[in-house]
């Protein structure tokens, strides 16, 4: 959501995805757009624009599951990890000593290494 003491986006279709963003996601929205029109002295519109296919390449959609698989590398062997928050998920894995740690496509492994059916278990 465009906080009330924020400028609204130029292009008409840039302000309706942008009003429906959490405040972390308008925060990295608003940077980029800032960095892009004074730094990279993008017309404004323009630096709007890129901003916004920025915070949706890394974000996704508003309203779109943020659901990430995390492909994890536990004592030599592969573990796979099922994230609703993957900055989130990431932390707490390092917390438990986890160094490598990718993200991959969920349908891909879900076919690949589980035959298409996966049973899940709570982390520890």
């Amino acid at each position: 959501m465009i906080p009330p003491d924020h400028p609204v986006p130029l292009d008409a279709g840039v302000a309706r995805l942008v009003a429906m963003l959490d405040e972390d996601r308008y925060e990295f929205f608003a940077e980029r757009a800032g960095v892009l029109e004074f730094d990279a002295r993008m017309a404004r519109i323009d630096a709007e624009r890129q901003a916004l296919i920025q915070t949706l390449a890394r974000y996704g959609f508003p309203g779109q599951s943020q659901v990430r698989l995390l492909q994890v590398g536990v004592d030599g062997g592969t573990q796979w990890v099922l994230a609703a928050d993957e900055l989130n998920a990431r932390q707490r894995l390092a917390g438990l000593g986890v160094t490598e740690v990718r993200s991959v496509d969920l349908a891909d492994v879900l076919h690949r290494q589980f035959g298409d059916l996966a049973w899940l278990a709570t982390s520890p």
